[in-house]
């Protein structure tokens, strides 16, 4: 039994030595790296990382393909409807001429209608007396009238008369003086007359 454990104390301490030459020796691959934790986890973020990047990828391809196929589906719908678009312009351009002309003819129709209702006021409160020599526009609302009268009152009395009219919004005295008419006395007045922004767009 002691020669047993010697002999394995024996065998346990002894070195093998391979003398065969160098070019006859069989190498032994070490394949323990494979299984090493720090080969198989960066190994295993490393993959899961690419399969990351993958995915983001494919994604942001598929993205913008569908993007790209919205844009040229856009585009296709805006050439088609171009040349309505082009119509439609042409007709707003029509229209605001149009409406350009509407006002004007309006415009004249109004400033035609004022001027005779301004007449027909200025005319049927006229005392027999008086007679008017010019009237002159100054203003878009203002005019001056120049007559005369044989009677001094008269001129106060058309005045009165005169700014109760619809057309009218004031009337005021500028001059008077005295003159001579065929030989006889009469006085020569300016009046201005202030004209109410309304008239002529009734109806």
């Amino acid at each position: 039994m002691a020669a047993k454990k010697k002999d394995s104390a024996r065998n346990a301490l002894a070195i093998s030595i391979n003398l065969m030459p160098v070019e006859f020796r069989k190498k032994q691959k070490d394949f323990s790296w494979a299984t090493d934790r720090r080969t198989i986890w960066p190994t295993v973020a490393l993959i899961v990382v690419a399969v990351c990047i993958y995915m983001l990828c494919t994604f942001m391809n598929d993205t913008t393909t569908a993007l790209n196929e919205n844009l040229s589906r856009v585009k296709a719908e805006v050439e088609r409807e171009r040349p309505l678009l082009s119509k439609i312009s042409d007709l707003e351009q029509k229209q605001g001429i149009v409406n350009t002309k509407i006002n004007a003819l309006k415009s004249i129709q109004v400033s035609k209608k004022r001027w005779v209702v301004l007449f027909e006021n200025i005319s049927s409160v006229l005392p027999p007396n008086m007679w008017l020599l010019s009237i002159n526009q100054m203003g878009e609302f203002d005019l001056e009238m120049k007559g005369s009268t044989f009677d001094f009152s008269e001129v106060a009395e058309y005045m009165v008369k005169l700014e109760k009219q619809p057309s009218v919004q004031n009337v005021s005295l500028v001059t008077i003086s005295t003159t001579k008419v065929d030989g006889e006395e009469a006085y020569s007045f300016t009046i201005k007359v202030v004209l109410n922004k309304d008239i002529g767009q009734e109806g």
